[in-house]
């Protein structure tokens, strides 16, 4: 994987919830504190009280607040969570760094140390912010990543769960709520593909073509058209086939197994060896069509 890549892997904007954001930005500010008393960080030889180690606490409070729950609503479409990345991260983490290093430099030219010069200051500010913000950046980093995949694996464990339900339903229960009828695609170039809906996996797109997957009594079949993805998308109409990736669109009644880790997740396609990447955007709706079709198939 490219450096690009892994700037643009998806990554959890902090908790998506105000309240544990506060709950968890307060812990930030409180571990800033404690290490303030422990390390003692200050290169001018001065000792901090408990009230100036609370009072860059408090600096690093206001400025996480800002910056994690007061932009996200000035500026919701920079920090839309389902698109949040590494890269946007680390930007938004140099952001907080620089922030704290002003205002470490307020303190530091009117309060603490007015009669060296406001260079000296400023370097001094921001040399202590950085050393003091290295380890709960780092911590930060880890707790955040590890909350991420615990909730795709979770998501997925309660998906596969859904998925076993439903294999164990009879299959004249599943071909009713599937609604068993001839699907035919039509291609920009009067070229037709027709096939039973049930008997679709997944349709890949690469720009104006599209290669159909389906299975039969032959095994699975594939062929290629040219018509875009939407289009299809357009045709099929049908509640249970998915668009759970730009490139693909998948039936949820061919999804085997699903898999989830910090990228999101993936779904294995029945009977076959085929895994199908689910963009993050898609993933919460791909969970929920899977435990709608499992109550479908209960209430038929």
């Amino acid at each position: 994987m490219s450096w690009l890549e892994k700037l643009n892997a998806p990554f959890p904007f902090y908790l998506n919830d105000d309240r544990r954001n506060i709950l968890f930005i307060l812990a930030l500010s409180l571990f800033v504190v404690f290490f303030l008393h422990m390390y003692r960080p200050y290169g001018f030889h001065t000792e901090l009280t408990i009230g100036q180690e609370f009072m860059f606490g408090g600096v690093t409070f206001g400025v996480l607040l800002f910056n994690i729950l007061l932009l996200p609503k000035v500026f919701p479409q920079s920090f839309d969570p389902l698109r949040w990345t590494i890269g946007k991260y680390i930007l938004l983490t140099l952001l907080h760094l620089i922030m704290i290093g002003i205002a470490s430099t307020f303190i530091d030219v009117f309060y603490l140390h007015p009669e060296k010069s406001v260079w000296h200051n400023i370097i001094h500010a921001h040399r202590e912010v950085a050393m003091v913000g290295l380890i709960p950046i780092m911590l930060m980093f880890l707790f955040l990543k590890n909350t991420m995949l615990q909730q795709n694996l979770r998501n997925a464990l309660v998906a596969n769960q859904e998925l076993e339900k439903i294999k164990s339903l009879k299959k004249e229960i599943a071909a009713k709520a599937t609604v068993n009828h001839t699907l035919t695609i039509y291609s920009e170039t009067s070229e037709t593909l027709s096939f039973q809906l049930p008997d679709l996996l997944f349709i890949e797109a690469d720009d104006n073509y599209s290669t159909v997957f389906w299975k039969n009594g032959q095994g699975i079949q594939k062929k290629l058209l040219r018509v875009n993805l939407k289009s299809i998308e357009g045709q099929i109409n049908n509640s249970f086939a998915i668009r759970c990736h730009r490139s693909y669109i998948v039936n949820v009644n061919a999804i085997s197994n699903i898999t989830g880790n910090t990228n999101g997740y993936k779904l294995q396609i029945l009977d076959t060896d085929f895994f199908i990447p689910v963009s993050r955007p898609k993933g919460k709706e791909v969970i929920e069509k899977i435990h709608q079709l499992r109550n479908v198939m209960e209430l038929a």
